[in-house]
């Protein structure tokens, strides 16, 4: 009696633990792919954000000053090392850089070294359909997916089917490389990041005042959002690292931290944001830094604000195609080969075409011209598609959509290329 009555709830436990919530099919603990399958439902297409004014970087990021205080956040997990033993050629700024930072920098140099690249995807992971220009590509994926630190904060308050955090950190578990942008508000007049209605960068260094207040509270949200990832949103996922670049193109004039701002209190910003999440804990960051390509006369020489301590540089270049019929042998990548000379890891962090409505620009010829001006990048970053082209800046931009784009994934094996 006593024995049957053990096996009877035995057989109970084993029922319960079979059915709990979070488990595989087998009753094991599902990877990412069961969770990106257990996930796929389209999101309603009506909650999306609308693309921002087009400009070198065409984005859609739009969001409210967090209500969080100015003080910075506070210390997160540690993290656990990745199964590799991994050594960049180019040690990171940080030194306490996470093991999932080190192992990314290694990633990067070992393509660059190697002369192969990540061909990369930027997401807009404010709109619901943000999976969208990797779901096109499937089977293939690239190696590399940006995302922008606005639009993740957008995305992380809308009722989508997969929360954006949680996709990036499924695609890290699948070997993705990870890299962020930040198109943040003015903290001066509280509009977007074209407005140049207001840049005293000085302000924001000072304490006191209601600018400097609304900057460091905006960092501060981000540094949170870098957080998650560094821990893998405590702990559900692997721990990810992102390659980050903030204050970006600031040799352009379209962004309020651009032109028009001292080069000396652009890079003493530039350190107080590295600063501050050093105090916050978070070291999953390899610190990035991209100007636009010198390929007009309003854009200056980058190398006159590059900031001191960064480990990856790189230029955002566009070419012009609303009226022309067929695109340039090259794409012009000037001011990468100086910046390069400066900091080795180098990338074409943004490239693509500007005004294009048909989609007639090859992506294949981007890295032979950053190797045809003695770089070879560790990433090449397509944009998303941003509008129909008809003003001259927005249109086909991913690689679904630009000719040849799955044609040149297809000859990169899990998405890493041969730059010749």
């Amino acid at each position: 009696m006593a024995r049957a009555l053990l096996a009877a709830v035995f057989g109970v436990v084993m029922c319960v633990l079979a059915v709990l919530p979070g488990s595989g099919h087998d009753g094991s603990a599902p990877t990412a792919a069961d969770r990106r399958t257990a996930t796929a439902e389209t999101p309603d297409p009506s909650v999306t954000e609308p693309s921002s004014p087009a400009s070198s970087a065409p984005t859609s990021a739009t969001t409210s000053a967090p209500s969080t205080d100015p003080e910075p956040t506070t210390q997160p997990p540690q993290t656990t090392p990745p199964d590799q033993d991994c050594t960049p050629d180019v040690p990171l700024v940080d030194g306490d850089a996470t093991p999932e930072a080190v192992c990314l920098a290694a990633t990067l140099d070992d393509w660059r070294t190697s002369g192969r690249y990540g061909l990369g995807q930027q997401l807009n992971v404010s709109n619901a359909d943000y999976l969208a220009p990797l779901d096109e590509l499937q089977p293939e994926r690239p190696a590399v997916v940006g995302f922008d630190l606005d639009e993740l904060a957008l995305g992380e308050t809308y009722d989508f089917a997969t929360p954006p955090l949680q996709s990036l950190l499924e695609l890290n578990e699948e070997g993705v490389v990870l890299t962020a942008s930040w198109h943040t508000l003015n903290p001066g007049t509280g509009g977007d990041s074209y407005d140049k209605g207001w840049q005293d960068l000085g302000a924001l260094l000072s304490p006191g005042n209601a600018a400097y207040d609304a900057f460091w509270r905006d960092v501060d949200a981000k540094i949170e959002l870098l957080q998650r990832l560094q821990t893998g949103d405590d702990g559900r996922f692997a721990p990810a690292a992102v390659v980050f670049r903030p204050l970006h193109e600031a040799n352009g004039d379209w962004f309020w931290w651009a032109q028009g701002t001292d080069p000396s209190t652009y890079r003493k910003l530039y350190a107080a944001i590295q600063q501050r999440a050093a105090e916050a804990g978070v070291h999953n960051v390899v610190w990035g830094w991209s100007a636009n390509a010198v390929n007009d006369d309003r854009i200056t020489d980058p190398l006159t604000i590059l900031p001191d301590r960064v480990d990856l540089v790189g230029v955002d270049s566009y070419e012009e195609m609303a009226d022309k019929t067929s695109q340039a042998d090259r794409l012009d990548l000037s001011g990468l080969a100086q910046l390069a000379g400066r900091v080795p890891r180098a990338a074409v962090t943004e490239a693509g075409p500007h005004g294009s409505s048909s989609g007639a620009w090859d992506p294949a010829r981007v890295a032979p011209s950053a190797a045809a001006d003695g770089v070879s990048p560790a990433y090449v970053m397509m944009w998303f598609d941003d509008g129909d082209g008809s003003d001259g800046s927005t249109g086909k931009k991913q690689l679904g959509s630009l000719r040849g784009g799955p044609e040149l994934l297809s000859t990169c094996p899990d998405g890493v290329c041969s730059t010749s």
